[in-house]
């Protein structure tokens, strides 16, 4: 008898269309299919809850949701306005380290500002870095509203080692090169992208991501069964 999971693309087909979704297919086999939307935003939520938790084991100081006020330049307020709107334009390709060194050589006059960061991390060693936890295909919107608030939490505290990153829990793509378009334009991969096992280890220490995927099957094998009779009715 022909199964809903006999539609499933094969990983080839996944890669290339950009629908690989390990922690879902690790919890419910197939569910993107089913475009259960609340169940990937609840999702995403948890991926931020869970990489707290990790984070706070292996770094010095951890903060989810962290709200950011002070003082800057008015020279980084401009900067960063018109920045967006160069790389928006593609006028510029993306570049992380430039944007740093600009960042840190403002002085002057300085206005208030204020942001949120989705998670910030301080590292033993006295390194800070700012993250935004996005899925691996966000809207033009979110890229923008990502970049501005990542600018802005580095030109608030403008601590001499820090970094901002785009956390992604997975690439859509696999092992195949990342292409969705609209944060290409945005976006320094090498320099500002953690994504999958990158931003995993990270945040917990080499192996994480490996393990973290093992943890979502065994839970999603332990409800096979009740989800099966679900789908069933």
């Amino acid at each position: 008898m022909r199964s809903w999971l006999d539609d499933v693309p094969d990983p080839e087909e996944q890669e290339l269309e950009g629908l690989v979704a390990p922690f879902h297919d690790a919890l419910v086999p197939g569910i993107r299919l089913l475009n259960e939307r609340s169940f990937s935003t609840r999702l995403g939520n948890l991926h931020e809850r869970v990489g707290t938790v990790m984070a706070v084991e292996v770094h010095a100081d951890v903060r989810q949701a962290l709200d950011l006020t002070g003082t800057i330049p008015v020279l980084s307020r401009e900067f960063i306005t018109q920045r967006i709107a160069q790389l928006e334009r593609r006028q510029a390709p993306p570049d992380a380290l430039y944007e740093r060194d600009q960042i840190r050589a403002h002085f002057g006059n300085e206005v208030q500002a204020g942001t949120r960061i989705d998670l910030w991390i301080r590292t033993h060693a006295g390194a800070q870095h700012f993250f935004e936890i996005k899925s691996g295909k966000p809207n033009k919107g979110q890229c923008v509203e990502m970049k501005e608030r990542l600018l802005t939490a580095f030109a608030i505290r403008r601590h001499e080692n820090s970094s901002w990153w785009w956390g992604v829990p997975y690439s859509p793509y696999g092992s195949a090169p990342y292409r969705h378009n609209y944060p290409l334009p945005f976006f320094d991969f090498d320099q500002e992208v953690k994504m999958g096992g990158q931003f995993w280890d990270f945040l917990g220490g080499d192996g994480t991501y490996e393990q973290l995927l093992s943890i979502y099957e065994q839970v999603g094998g332990e409800f096979a069964a009740e989800i099966e009779a679900l789908r069933k009715r």
